[in-house]
């Protein structure tokens, strides 16, 4: 796996595989089994892991890496609640 952050493995997560393609694999999605923080990544493409709203879709840059910069929080949080509204490329209101 792409994942050499020490942040990843205080997650305790549960994976399903989301959808498959040819050219970028399986898209798996973990879900945080503390914290219910989601992320994403391609098992062929290895551009990295991504934060994820509960349908899968990506959520906005700055939360991705603040998520993936973070250890579990242990806890869900409002503040995580707000950023699953930050989708990647959504335009603010």
């Amino acid at each position: 796996m792409v994942f050499a952050n020490s942040n990843w493995e205080t997650h305790d997560f549960q994976v399903k595989m989301l959808d498959w393609s040819a050219a970028r694999g399986s898209r798996l999605a973990f879900t945080c089994r503390n914290c219910r923080r989601k992320f994403c990544n391609f098992t062929v493409l290895s551009q990295g892991a991504w934060a994820a709203d509960a349908d899968g879709r990506a959520l906005d840059d700055a939360v991705s890496i603040r998520w993936l910069a973070e250890k579990c929080p242990r806890l869900p949080s409002a503040g995580d609640d707000k950023d699953r509204e930050r989708l990647r490329g959504a335009i603010p209101q």
